[in-house]
């Protein structure tokens, strides 16, 4: 997996909780989440800058929310091509350069509205992918904020084939089972998040309030990467 716009790394938590999913490489321009996550993933290659950045190595899934503050509602509302929101084509170009199976896009629910959705969607058909769309509030995992965030779940086209005599499964069907096995994890079991300099008094709290307070909830992210593995379960071998 390579983990765009990785911030806290929450879909790299994730792929951990679940297993079978190891990121390789992360892109974040934020120091200070770069600084606090090459802690627990040292082995995993950082980027700074998805501007700049050019993939080194294959992966099966790409994952990413592109900034979302030109769609918030309380934002510009300047859309997915106003100055920050517009990095989801930078997003676009590497999924293009890597050709990964799987993609996983996330946003606020703002980018329905925005516009931003339709035009990621519309990208990624022109990339050859399918794709489901399914609308996840962190309150149904247990937190105690509402969080509304998109999400899509794109698979190149072919990739996927019902096993004889099996229906494929849509993900609004999955996804109860899956937001409750995401509870399971707990909003803060096996997480490194709270050594990141919020709960234990290491300078720069507000750095690290901020970095969480842009981040999705991990047992969200969770919930989208079973589906990628659902989908790589019946998989065409490549």
């Amino acid at each position: 997996m390579i983990e765009l716009f990785a911030g806290i790394r929450a879909f790299s938590l994730a792929a951990k909780w679940l297993g079978g999913i190891e990121t390789v490489e992360a892109v974040e321009i934020n120091p200070y989440c770069n600084e606090k996550m090459r802690k627990h993933y040292p082995d995993v290659s950082t980027h700074d800058d998805i501007r700049t950045y050019s993939p080194q190595i294959r992966a099966d899934v790409i994952v990413g929310g592109s900034p979302c503050q030109d769609m918030s509602q309380s934002g510009k509302k300047a859309g997915i091509k106003g100055d920050r929101s517009r990095l989801w084509y930078e997003m676009l170009r590497v999924i293009n350069e890597v050709k990964p199976r799987f993609v996983v896009w996330e946003n606020v629910r703002g980018s329905v509205s925005a516009g931003g959705l339709k035009e990621v969607l519309r990208g990624l058909h022109k990339s050859g992918y399918h794709f489901d769309v399914e609308i996840i509030k962190a309150s149904e995992v247990g937190a105690p904020h509402q969080r509304e965030r998109v999400f899509v779940v794109a698979y190149a086209h072919g990739t996927v084939q019902a096993p004889q005599g099996e229906v494929f499964q849509s993900w609004s069907e999955q996804i109860r089972p899956q937001i409750e096995r995401a509870k399971s994890f707990g909003i803060w079991q096996g997480s490194q998040l709270p050594d990141n300099g919020v709960s234990h008094g290491i300078p720069d709290r507000l750095s690290g309030l901020s970095a969480l307070g842009n981040a999705i909830v991990p047992q969200c992210a969770a919930i989208a990467l079973m589906r990628v593995q659902y989908l790589a379960a019946i998989a065409v071998k490549p």
